[in-house]
């Protein structure tokens, strides 16, 4: 599996957050609520959406590596003798 290059979930989830926003500001207005109403409704969308897409991003792009047994790192460590 290739690696997406950095940001690209977070690029995408900003596009989509600004299409949510748009698709809620004119709902708003749609609905019969004020201009201003609305467009503070579809900020709000804009940056929960986009917290999200960098979140996603973030947990994403963590590198994580599988960690040994314990009982493997004891036996490859080598035991000390008595003189």
């Amino acid at each position: 599996m290739t690696p997406l290059p950095p940001y690209t979930i977070a690029r995408y989830g900003v596009y989509l957050a600004a299409a949510v926003a748009a698709l809620s500001l004119w709902l708003g207005i749609s609905a019969g609520a004020t201009f201003d109403y609305a467009l503070l409704r579809a900020v709000l969308v804009f940056v929960i959406f986009t917290v999200l897409g960098f979140g996603a991003e973030a947990v994403l792009s963590i590198g994580w590596r599988p960690q040994p047994p314990r009982a493997q790192a004891a036996q490859s460590v080598p035991e000390q003798q008595d003189e």
